[in-house]
């Protein structure tokens, strides 16, 4: 039978091992893990700030976010620290102990926390801009109604056939 017929062996060549990579500094690693947790900051507080409005009915408070704001911030530190109890590498240890310090300050950056909350604060209200725009497109094209696209091609001629000068003299008068 054809079914279990064997298929010729792909030729893949031989494996050759790739060229080691030498590790990235700590520092821009450090710098790099700061940049992510912000990241993670932001959306939790775009995050918060829709729920608060959408499904609370809370008015926007800078103070209450800049609260969320150090609490996530000083959240992430304290999940580092725990990472470096754990780690058996010193560079595991010096890129936790590098990363728990650089959120930690990032958690009293009253400047940082200010970018923070009006980077979210605008991805919020884009998301929630977005998501009306979709609901009331949804809402206003009565594509549910059999007639619709019946009557259209009626409803375009008749629209061809207006006036449009003798309508806008009309609305404004003659003098």
């Amino acid at each position: 039978m054809s079914i279990f017929r064997r298929r010729p062996r792909l030729n893949l060549g031989k494996f050759q091992a790739p060229e080691p990579v030498e590790a990235a500094p700590i520092e821009r690693v450090v710098e790099e893990g700061v940049l992510i947790a912000r990241n993670a900051v932001r959306m939790a507080v775009k995050n918060r700030i829709i729920v608060d409005a959408a499904r609370d009915h809370l008015d926007y408070d800078d103070g209450a976010l800049a609260g969320l704001v150090h609490v996530e911030f000083d959240h992430l530190a304290e999940q580092a620290e725990r990472l470096l109890r754990g780690s058996h590498s010193d560079r595991n240890r010096a890129v936790q102990a590098g990363l728990a310090e650089g959120l930690r300050q990032a958690s009293m950056d009253g400047e940082l926390i200010s970018a923070i909350i009006d980077e979210a604060r605008e991805l919020a209200w884009s998301e929630i801009g977005t998501a009306i725009i979709a609901k009331l497109r949804d809402s206003y094209i009565p594509t549910a109604d059999p007639q619709y696209l019946k009557n259209r091609d009626t409803r375009l001629r008749e629209l061809r056939t207006i006036n449009l000068a003798e309508l806008e003299a009309a609305a404004h008068g003659e003098y």
